[in-house]
């Protein structure tokens, strides 16, 4: 079994994957003044049911979060007995990185764009929407050409509440109406259904400029669901597509050892 890490700024998703299958995934709320045992005890307390005895093959971590580089390297050291293989620069993808300043490129994205080339192929444009909305192109030479990285859902809803005195918070979901005629469903539909028309806006513009008319469209992260059935982009939801992309770059750097 390879425990799969995406450590975000949000949330910490864990995956389980046994022969390149991931079995069960797991999500905990990020806190990087947590310490290595307060992580072994929430992970283990989750994962125990699915080890056996001397299962646990390996380990790869995304990580976005530095502070917590060091504890989960540590966590699984001291109490799995694992190095794990870390995200970073020097790391094999299979990707050209045809970006400015390669090292700046998020560890996330890097993994989406592997999981969505290997799974999908290409030209393909990954939607990532978590605590930022990222989009981004995978050509169908491998090459990671770069993208777009907007606020995502949550930080333009807090940011217009906390600015605005007389607005109250509300959740994030598309109400049944674009056109609202009461505070909290018009805040989210501007939200919701703005954030919806940016995406499919961004695609757009990403096709016309690089002249694409076959491109697959990969939906992905924590808030894709929100969207999802109001996109009037075709796009194809992969909740797991970063996990993939961590399993097939840990394949690929302990195969090429």
């Amino acid at each position: 079994m390879l425990l799969l890490f995406d450590i975000g700024n949000t949330n910490i998703v864990l995956g389980l994957s046994e022969n390149g299958q991931i079995i069960k995934t797991f999500r905990f709320v990020t806190d990087s003044l947590l310490t290595e045992d307060d992580y072994f005890q929430k992970i283990n307390t989750s994962i125990i049911s699915y080890l056996k005895e001397n299962l646990i093959d390996g380990a790869i971590i995304s990580s976005v979060v530095p502070q917590l580089d060091r504890v989960f390297l540590s966590m699984l050291d001291k109490y799995y007995h694992i190095k794990a293989m870390m995200i970073g620069p020097g790391i094999k993808s299979g990707l050209q990185i045809k970006i400015e300043n390669p090292k700046q490129l998020g560890a996330d994205l890097l993994c989406d764009a592997v999981g969505a080339y290997e799974k999908y192929g290409g030209p393909t444009i990954i939607v990532d929407m978590g605590t930022a909305t990222k989009l981004f192109l995978v050509t169908e030479n491998k090459e990671f050409v770069g993208g777009a990285i907007c606020a995502g859902l949550k930080g333009s809803l807090d940011s217009l509440i906390n600015s605005t005195s007389k607005l109250s918070k509300t959740s994030i979901e598309a109400p049944n109406k674009v056109v609202s005629n009461e505070t909290s469903t018009c805040i989210q539909s501007g939200i919701v259904y703005g954030h919806a028309a940016m995406i499919d806006g961004l695609i757009e513009r990403f096709k016309k400029e690089r002249k694409l008319d076959n491109v697959k469209i990969i939906l992905t992260g924590g808030y894709a669901k929100v969207v999802l059935n109001i996109l009037e982009t075709k796009v194809i939801y992969d909740e797991n597509v970063l996990l993939d992309g961590l399993y097939y770059i840990y394949q690929k750097n302990t195969l090429t050892k």
